[in-house]
């Protein structure tokens, strides 16, 4: 793994001004290549740090708190880091996995709950409920299960987005690696195999904020470590039995203001300033989902990514695929306008040296 300059520097920082040391700090060591001491310091964090090992409800003591579906999701993520810890620790396997299940078992969200979520646009709670959840899951070998609930996170988070702002990063990108991860476990095929081998590494290079890669950076490891045999494989299988694949599910989600009012707009984030209206989130969403069945324009598939998560966009890769997308014949005349305006203010920015962004303007 080639190492980014920068990311080191801030990794050394961290580790000096981290006391006590944590698991961010074991992460560092780890991608450092200090086993030793990133085992170590794994070894320290289940030793003394805050541990919710002890029962399924951790610190959940008064009964009705047992049964507020928040506090369990929140007790259940909690539970799954610890049982990422010991993985990562490699001292106590059992208990890692006695975690995993009480952190399925606690990030449960029952029908009623969920439409009690969409009710009050809770998007974010109902996508980290499923995404925890279904972490959880992967690990205990309940691959299908997993899978259902994973490929909802996104289609949630998006929503949430489109009521307001979205800081979720490192929960919008896990996907990337969970969702071919299980579809592999599923269907074991050459196929499946690359695509979950680029997916933990389409997952890592989303992040681009040195925080949120020291975050992303732990189940990075775990997940490595815990599926090695499928990350190291050359090839899948030759008997793999196939299981059956659950679909996707079609979520029908109720419409919201924002959705036809204000506009998305793309922006020269630090350099002349060029700023376009792109159109609303609605036909934002649309325009992404045109490119992604072309299939061959990876960076303009990845702008409902980019929007949600507020991240920053070089713009020559933006260039590139434009200018690509607009040579061909059979472009529709929306999609061919929407282009020419990203073109342009990706164009601007190139030249002033700056980075592309987009974000959401409530004004109709």
């Amino acid at each position: 793994m080639s190492k980014d300059k920068k990311f080191v520097e801030f990794l050394n920082r961290e580790i000096q001004t981290r006391n006590p040391p944590d698991e961010y700090t074991a992460t560092a060591y780890k991608y450092l290549g200090d086993e030793e001491k990133a085992k170590q310091t794994f070894q320290h964090v289940t030793t003394y740090g805050f541990r919710l090992s002890s029962s399924r409800f951790g610190g959940l003591i008064e009964e009705e708190d047992r049964k507020k579906t928040k506090l369990l999701i929140q007790t259940g993520e909690l539970q799954l880091r610890e049982g990422v810890y010991y993985t990562l620790a490699k001292t106590d396997p059992q208990k890692a996995t006695q975690l995993f299940e009480w952190a399925a078992e606690n990030c449960y969200q029952s029908d009623e709950d969920i439409a009690a979520g969409i009710k009050y646009r809770l998007y974010d709670e109902i996508a980290v409920g499923h995404l925890w959840r279904g972490y959880a899951l992967l690990n205990i070998g309940k691959y299908e299960e997993a899978y259902e609930l994973l490929t909802q996170v996104i289609p949630y988070l998006n929503k949430y987005k489109k009521t307001g702002e979205m800081w979720r990063k490192v929960e919008y990108a896990l996907p990337k690696a969970l969702v071919p991860l299980c579809e592999f476990k599923i269907e074991s095929t050459q196929e499946n195999l690359q695509k979950a081998k680029a997916g933990i590494e389409d997952y890592i290079k989303s992040l681009r904020e040195n925080k949120d890669k020291l975050e992303g950076y732990l189940y990075y490891f775990h997940l490595k470590e815990t599926f090695a045999d499928v990350y190291t494989a050359e090839k899948a299988p030759e008997t793999a039995p196939s299981k059956v694949k659950i679909p996707s599910k079609k979520l029908e989600l109720p419409p919201t203001e924002y959705e036809t009012k204000g506009s998305v707009m793309i922006f020269d984030r630090e350099g002349s300033g060029s700023l376009e209206v792109f159109g609303t989130q609605n036909e934002f969403e649309a325009y992404v989902e045109t490119v992604k069945k072309l299939d061959k324009f990876p960076v303009l598939s990845g702008l409902m990514e980019l929007y949600a998560t507020e991240s920053l966009q070089e713009p020559e890769p933006l260039i590139e695929e434009c200018e690509k997308l607009l040579s061909r014949p059979d472009i529709e005349p929306d999609v061919k306008e929407k282009t020419k305006l990203i073109l342009e203010v990706a164009r601007d920015a190139l030249e002033a040296g700056s980075t592309v962004m987009l974000y959401f303007d409530p004004e109709v």
